[in-house]
């Protein structure tokens, strides 16, 4: 609603601009299509010189002249719309851009297609609780780039791609895929496929600032001014190739040298309104303060968070706010003023964990000492227990000796506390001492004595009580670990045994009886069996990735589902069990059909339903699946003729202990104990005298 809402004003205010400023003279274009084209060239070269708002009004009043149901020039405006709002209105960014892809598909025009996905991809991997878009267009992309034999396609999405592997840590597959994309946009740009130099810079750059997260400086300088020499006119490249080179210098450790591109990204802050490069600006002032924590100036490092902060408000991102939060709560660690770092770094920490494994890490450890300073222990080691993974996957070694001050630290806090004990217990007894040198008998030393040995006794019982109970909490936990994990195991083999064992028996028939088939029937079965064992594959994917998220603590992530897409990947799993028995499958779930729900769950259970009533079902029968959504009860349904099924006898299967197997067994009770941990009713109803129907009732 709120995307729409900035649409429609844009709409209101786009035709006020179209009166407001002049309009570029078209008189000498006698059609429509000669004056469209004019418009997207200047729309093109506003876009390199950062006009914005003047392409704003361009790109609108070409909307106005594009013919109705011409897709194409629908998408390529609406395209220019969505970047002139980028760097102002993310909302309005969005909007456009999906406008824009719509409009492509209708036109079945793959480059438009292409970059449609390329600038959502980059927006929404960039934009906090879009984790969702960005993985579907990403998997979109794949599928194309896997297919075209089209250099100038392929080089386009594979710096695309490259990018998004960056958000993930995996370095190398991203520095795979823009050398890819570098090698031939070079050869078309050499051989004049490509007119335009400057469309490698933005893959040369990635990779500069790839090598400098990577603290290879020289790697990073090298390519930047490789990007340099590529640049003509567009202004925010070199905004960035300052802020670039700014990094490489002070991660080689040439605050001077670094100072100097510094002053030259700040110099193009006048009379500029562009929110990019302002960002450039508090990110080179980030990078500076970091610089100077990391070299124990605390003092220095302040004068950059200020002027970081004095331009985030405004100016920065939700990720570039969290970042600024992050720096200065870190500075303010540093200088020992935990009151003041402490809300800061936690505030940072939801962006934080979107912004890349390795600033995540980073928070976590100040996180971790900052607690420990402030004496919150508990939140220190749970801190500690989030970096711990992470750490591993990044930098091993460094990740070792951090837990190895942090136990050190913690180890001479309770030695100092043990000292402090000590000196107190050392007073007591030379005040003891004291006294019974000024007349106190022997007999009294000796009960004072006995009530000091009673009192260590206590406190050691006390201690020994307390390691007792942690050590039963930590058993505890890892009989609930084991327990979840059996789960895990037993929900993987029980989904995947009928469909593996199906393709199993046709791999079987075409080995032992490859007479019986003729050239077709073998390939109608090759095609099934590989369609089946696409679907198995990316369903064990599937399941391996949510049992990895669910190793720790088996809970459900209630998210938005399309039901439709989740019950069409349970059929294309099962296809072949469904041919063997020459059922047809009726799926009458609306399509965009979204429920809120977890959506592991509730395909484990659909699997298991659409499992039952394969084999219940009599062969050349019909399974019905169908939604129903009225005033009075949302339900799904699976429906089967065959032997009967009750919910007598369904009850009667989740009461047994013993782990059984099919209609019988474990499918069932894992039915019963998922629907009820999402909030979900599971019954059974025979309509008819041979006819079942499971129902999951919302």
């Amino acid at each position: 609603m709120k995307i729409l809402l900035h649409a429609v004003i844009f709409l209101v205010f786009s035709t006020l601009a179209v009166r407001a400023q002049d309009l570029p003279d078209l008189s000498r274009y006698k059609t429509t299509t000669q004056k469209l084209e004019a418009l997207a060239d200047i729309c093109d070269s506003l876009n390199r010189t950062e006009g914005f708002e003047r392409e704003k009004v361009i790109a609108g009043y070409a909307l106005k002249l594009v013919p109705a149901k011409n897709w194409y020039y629908l998408s390529l405006f609406n395209f220019n719309l969505g970047i002139a709002w980028e760097p102002s209105n993310s909302d309005s960014g969005f909007y456009f851009h999906e406008k824009s892809l719509e409009y492509a598909r209708k036109a079945n025009h793959a480059r438009r297609i292409n970059l449609s996905l390329e600038r959502l991809l980059f927006n929404y991997t960039n934009t906090a609780g879009k984790k969702k878009q960005s993985d579907a267009i990403f998997k979109e992309m794949l599928t194309i780039m896997d297919s075209t034999s089209d250099e100038l396609v392929k080089a386009s999405l594979a710096a695309t791609i490259g990018n998004y592997y960056s958000m993930k840590g995996a370095y190398e597959t991203q520095i795979k895929y823009l050398l890819e994309s570098i090698v031939i946009k070079k050869k078309l740009i050499a051989n004049g496929r490509i007119k335009d130099r400057e469309a490698v810079v933005v893959d040369l750059m990635n990779l500069a600032e790839l090598y400098i997260g990577m603290a290879q400086g020289e790697k990073g300088i090298m390519y930047s001014k490789e990007a340099r020499n590529y640049m003509t006119v567009t202004h925010h490249y070199r905004n960035h190739f300052y802020k670039d080179m700014t990094d490489a210098y002070l991660l080689l450790k040439q605050p001077a040298n670094a100072q100097i591109y510094f002053d030259s990204l700040t110099s193009m802050l006048a009379g500029n309104t562009v929110a990019t490069r302002r960002s450039n600006v508090i990110a080179a002032d980030l990078a500076f303060a970091d610089y100077y924590l990391g070299n124990n100036k605390p003092d220095s490092a302040m004068r950059y968070v200020r002027e970081a902060n004095e331009l985030a408000p405004k100016w920065a991102s939700e990720f570039l706010k969290s970042q600024v939060d992050y720096i200065t709560g870190t500075a303010y660690l540093a200088r020992k003023e935990y009151s003041k770092a402490l809300p800061l770094l936690e505030a940072s920490e939801p962006l934080c964990k979107e912004s890349g494994l390795d600033v995540y890490a980073g928070l976590l450890q100040a996180l971790a000492r900052c607690y420990a300073a402030t004496g919150q222990w508990q939140k220190a080691y749970n801190s500690y227990d989030k970096y711990a993974p992470i750490r591993d996957s990044l930098y091993i070694e460094s990740a070792k000796k951090s837990i190895a001050d942090a136990e050190a630290q913690y180890q001479n806090q309770e030695k100092q506390q043990q000292i402090e004990i000590k000196n107190i217990q050392i007073d007591d007894a030379r005040k003891q001492r004291m006294w019974l040198t000024a007349g106190i008998a022997l007999m009294a030393l000796s009960l004072a004595l006995l009530g000091i040995i009673y009192r260590n006794k206590k406190k050691n019982a006390e201690l020994l009580d307390a390691k007792n109970q942690q050590l039963n909490k930590l058993i505890e936990d890892l009989e609930e670990a084991n327990r979840t994990k059996a789960k895990l195991f037993s929900i993987i083999s029980h989904d995947l045994r009928s469909p593996i064992s199906q393709v199993y028996q046709f791999l079987k028939l075409q080995q032992l009886n490859p007479k019986l088939l003729n050239e077709t029937q073998r390939a109608e079965l090759s095609e099934k069996i590989q369609t089946a064992t696409g679907s198995l594959l990316e369903t064990m994917e599937d399941l391996l990735l949510w049992s990895k998220t669910q190793m720790n603590q088996f809970k459900a992530d209630i998210q938005p589902v399309d039901l439709a897409q989740l019950t069409q990947q349970c059929i294309r799993l099962l296809q072949l069990n469904i041919e063997a028995k020459q059922l047809s499958v009726q799926n009458l779930v609306p399509e965009k059909t979204m429920l809120d729900t977890d959506p592991y769950y509730l395909q484990a259970i659909l699997r298991n339903l659409l499992q039952n009533a394969i084999k219940a079902s009599d062969e050349n029968s019909t399974i019905r699946i169908e939604w129903t959504d009225n005033l009075l009860t949302k339900s799904l349904s699976v429906e089967n003729s065959g032997t009967p099924f009750s919910q007598e006898a369904y009850q009667v299967i989740i009461s047994q202990t013993e782990n059984g197997q099919g209609l019988n067994g474990l499918g069932l009770r894992l039915i019963d104990e998922l629907s009820s941990t999402i909030g979900l009713q599971i019954h059974f109803e025979n309509p008819k005298k041979e006819l079942t129907r499971a129902v999951i009732t919302v």
